[in-house]
């Protein structure tokens, strides 16, 4: 086998992992048919100027990279401590040793973040890349999130099952008939197996942000009662849901009395019919895996393209240099 030689990030790699990254949607793409043929990767260049990048060269070529985000306080649940995330774009590597290439990336990165006093990390990859997904959750990290993809005639082909209930956009004015169900929702995300914990602040903050951007929300009524709702926006976690044919749903709810009823099954339908009147063909999610409600509906509905693994680094070394 040759040598593997990690090293920073720069400018002359640049190229060598637009390749790359432009290689890997396209074999995902191979299992996932309904990704969009045309969808334009971001930017892989921002990466340059924050210093946390690393890429694999093998016989003086890049054979793969692993960029991050600048760190920020809270990613991943790490409370006051530092966190980063890279990205869909962010990372790649060529077929061939590509476990090795992941492995090495990431054990010379860490190094480097640890030495930053950076605890959290997060790592989207491709959901059918399960060479990338082996490599690292061998090394300590566990799945947390998946983006899916479904083309927006298949829900169109489907009828609504209740035909008594009413389906309908809710007005921007109206977004506050609605707190009751987020903050159910909120509770909900904190109980086991999720242990999304927020306090009262966190709450207020999220609600507040949902009433003021640039969202569209759909619900279902039983009368006058909303038993339901979906909310959609423009952009979803990675480059493939800014596709100017696509949409995402960014939070959903049904109340628990009214579960089993396929009513999200019928408000999809709903939803697809308003979108592909106004000519769009794509429809997203992301969701958490381990909130086994969510995990279990998309699933059945939606094809997972991404996964995104994260880990801890608790650096109980705390004596030793992990700048060396």
């Amino acid at each position: 086998m040759n040598r593997m030689e990690c090293k920073p990030f720069t400018v002359e790699h640049l190229e060598a992992a637009k390749q790359i990254a432009l290689d890997n949607y396209l074999e995902e793409r191979e299992y996932v048919r309904e990704l969009p043929e045309d969808a334009e990767i971001w930017d892989i260049g921002l990466f340059l100027e924050n210093g946390y990048g690393v890429v694999a060269i093998e016989d003086e070529k890049v054979v793969g990279y692993l960029c991050f985000f600048h760190p920020w306080t809270g990613a991943f649940d790490t409370e006051d401590s530092l966190g980063t995330f890279s990205p869909l774009h962010a990372n790649g590597a060529v077929k061939e040793n590509r476990y090795r290439i992941y492995q090495d990336m990431y054990e010379y990165a860490a190094r480097y973040l640890a030495s930053k006093n950076i605890k959290g990390l997060g790592i989207c990859l491709y959901a059918h890349d399960e060479i990338s997904k082996k490599a690292l959750f061998e090394y300590g990290f566990g799945m947390r999130c998946k983006d899916s993809i479904q083309k927006i005639s298949v829900f169109c082909q489907n009828q609504i099952h209740n035909t008594k209930l009413k389906f309908e956009e809710l007005k921007v004015e109206d977004f506050p008939l609605l707190h009751e169900h987020r903050h159910d929702l909120h509770e909900h995300l904190k109980e086991s197996p999720c242990f999304m914990q927020a306090d009262a602040d966190d709450y207020k903050s999220w609600i507040t942000k949902v009433d003021e951007g640039d969202r569209r929300t759909f619900i279902a009524k039983s009368g006058d009662e909303i038993v339901a709702y979906v909310d959609i926006a423009e952009e979803g976690e990675n480059f493939v849901t800014v596709h100017f044919k696509m949409r995402n749903i960014q939070g959903a709810y049904c109340k628990p009395g009214y579960r089993g009823m396929k009513i999200y099954d019928d408000l999809l339908i709903f939803v697809a019919s308003v979108l592909k009147e106004e000519g769009f063909e794509y429809l997203g999610v992301d969701f958490e895996s381990y909130n086994p409600t969510a995990n279990r509906f998309w699933g059945k509905h939606f094809k997972e393209y991404t996964n995104s693994v994260t880990r801890r680094i608790e650096l109980w070394c705390k004596d030793y240099d992990y700048s060396n």
